[in-house]
């Protein structure tokens, strides 16, 4: 494994600042290690005329754009906050109106994608709220009183379809909250007709046992009848 390489892809994804406990954790590394490759890592950022820094703040990392480049993030934000929504935001904030509370792994296993970066444009805009985790996966997000005030509605309740897609089934089985009895179903079905088989088959030959037990009596009989006419 190259360290230095995992510490800026976890730096890259993370939407908070991470500390060498934290990427030694994960990369089940030494904090020494970590520290030693860590330093590298921001010495090579910073001397290397980049637009990305590495920052630390009391012994927790952070990327961030660097300050030669802030005019430049400006105007882009604040196009991101003007503009429209994209088509990826809106799905995702279409889940946390429906369906949170709800955790970041969560909204990730119904997208089936990282959702960090778009988490965040949507705390920047103001339409979600975030309680933060131990783990970032575990962070909470619910939608904040200004999405409810933009759609004009007095609760999440006055949502279509609200209900229904609030308590899915098929969401929570997705997401592991009940168990899918599908499968136990067909193998307790699947047991019932073996043993129900296994009934007939012993009543059969219990049958077959009557009947030969019947002929043996015949036979006996036959028996006794030779024996008198002698």
């Amino acid at each position: 494994m190259n360290i230095k390489r995992s510490i800026e892809s976890l730096l890259f994804v993370s939407p908070k600042p991470l500390s060498v406990k934290d990427l030694a954790g994960v990369l089940d590394k030494k904090t020494e290690e970590i520290e030693k490759e860590i330093e590298e890592l921001v010495s090579d950022y910073k001397n290397n005329d980049r637009g990305i820094l590495i920052i630390e703040n009391s012994k927790k990392y952070q990327m961030s754009s660097s300050p030669e480049s802030a005019s430049v993030v400006q105007k882009f934000m604040q196009s991101e906050v003007s503009g429209e929504l994209t088509p990826a935001s809106l799905e995702t904030l279409t889940i946390i109106a429906y369906r949170g509370p709800i955790k970041k792994k969560d909204i990730e296993k119904i997208r089936g994608i990282n959702c960090s970066l778009i988490l965040k444009n949507l705390l920047i805009r103001g339409l979600v709220e975030e309680k933060t985790a131990d783990e970032v996966e575990d962070n909470i997000y619910t939608v904040s009183l200004d999405f409810i005030k933009f759609l004009g509605i007095s609760s999440l309740n006055d949502l279509p379809e609200y209900d229904k897609f609030n308590k899915s089934e098929e969401i929570d089985k997705l997401l592991g909250k009940i168990n899918d009895s599908t499968g136990s179903d067909l193998e307790i079905n699947s047991n019932n007709e073996d043993e129900s088989e296994g009934g007939d088959e012993d009543d059969e030959d219990e049958d077959e046992g009557d009947e030969d037990e019947d002929e043996d009596e015949d036979d006996e009989d036959d028996g006794v009848t030779v024996n008198n006419d002698n």
